[in-house]
C-alpha cells in the first residue's frame, strides 16, 4: 500500500534544548500475494467445427505486489487443443488450438494456473468448463 513513510523527529532534553530530524523508512515488499485470475468473458459452448485460434475466454491476472513478485504468467494444465495468448496488459484469450470433435470429446475442463516470479513462486487456478457442441 506503501512504499515509503516519511516523519519528522523531535529530540528534547530535560534543559528545553530541541532538535528536529527527518526519517524516511523505504518498505521492501516480500511476496505475500498470490496472482489473482479474473474471468472477464466465457463461450460455455463451442461448435466441433470451430477453427484453430477461436477465442473462448477473456481473462485478467493481476498480482498486487511489485517487481519480480508482482510479475506474472499463466499456463495450461494437462495436453489440450487449447492455447492462451496474451491479449493486452494483463490479459489473456483462451484459444482453440487444434480441431475440435464433439464424438471423441464433449467437454474440456480447463484448468489455468497463474504464477508470479518471486523466488518463492506464488499461484492460483481457475477451471473453466467449456462445452463442444455437435455439427
Amino acid at each position: 500500500e506503501a512504499k515509503s513513510h516519511k516523519m519528522v523527529v523531535k529530540a528534547t532534553d530535560g534543559g528545553g534544548l530541541s532538535a528536529h530530524c527527518k526519517v524516511q523508512v523505504e518498505v521492501l515488499d516480500v511476496n505475500d500475494n498470490a496472482p489473482e485470475i479474473a474471468l472477464t468473458s466465457l463461450s460455455a459452448s463451442i461448435p466441433e467445427d470451430a477453427p484453430p485460434r477461436t477465442v473462448v475466454a477473456l481473462f485478467s491476472v493481476r498480482d498486487r505486489d511489485s517487481g519480480d513478485n508482482g510479475r506474472t504468467e499463466c499456463v495450461i494444465d494437462g495436453d489440450l487443443p487449447f492455447s492462451l495468448s496474451p491479449a493486452f496488459d494483463n490479459y489473456y484469450e483462451l484459444r482453440t488450438s487444434a480441431a475440435l470433435d464433439r464424438e471423441r470429446t464433449a467437454e474440456y475442463n480447463i484448468s489455468i494456473t497463474a504464477l508470479d516470479w518471486g523466488a518463492t513462486r506464488l499461484s492460483s487456478r481457475e477451471s473453466l468448463l467449456v462445452q463442444i457442441s455437435d455439427v
